[in-house]
């Protein structure tokens, strides 16, 4: 009989986790993807750039978000630079759409009107080539498909590793990535 009562107890504790593991689940997932970059190191026309204070790209690819492809843009900032064993970086990042299932290029991540989610971050990353970056959503399309999920504000992070050393203009960098609304 203690051992039914014992089993039925556990059951019930079982099944009272799963249900608020769901409903904790809810609103507060974060949005999170893959991201897969080729090194450009191009200029963007000012007048066209997402941000005309950062028209120098040096990212350009895609991440994958709930199964669907966008482009993905990383310009930098300021306050880049080798320290020890780390190089420290600033950037700002656009996620942008693509059409018909083309590959990015550096004139669609030129084209602030293809922005639909935008950011600025901060990171480091070792002379291995492994990267981490933290940092904040700044601009929503209010047409776009995140605007419902993400407020400004939201925390943004990657993690990332550079997986194929080319020569300039042709390194590769795959990384995940996370956005978190605010707290």
């Amino acid at each position: 009989m203690k051992k039914r009562l014992l089993l039925v107890l556990a059951l019930v504790a079982a099944l009272s986790l799963v249900a608020a593991v769901q409903v904790s689940a809810g609103e507060d997932k974060p949005i999170s993807g893959r991201i897969n970059l080729d090194l450009v190191l191009e200029l963007c026309p000012v007048a066209d750039a997402p941000n005309p204070d950062y028209p120098f790209m040096t990212w350009v690819g895609t991440v994958v978000i709930d199964g669907v492809t966008y482009g993905w843009a990383d310009f930098p900032t300021n306050g880049e630079g080798l320290v020890g064993n780390f190089y420290y970086f600033e950037e700002y990042w656009t996620i942008f759409t693509l059409e018909n299932g083309d590959p990015p290029t550096v004139d669609q991540g030129c084209d602030g009107e293809r922005v639909v989610l935008a950011g600025t971050n901060t990171g480091s990353g070792t002379r291995g080539g492994t990267y981490r970056a933290d940092g904040e959503v700044t601009v929503i399309d209010e047409s776009g498909p995140f605007f419902a999920a993400v407020a400004d504000g939201s925390r943004m992070i990657w993690r990332g590793k550079a997986t194929n050393f080319k020569v300039l203009g042709g390194d590769e960098f795959k990384a995940t990535f996370h956005i978190f609304p605010p707290k």
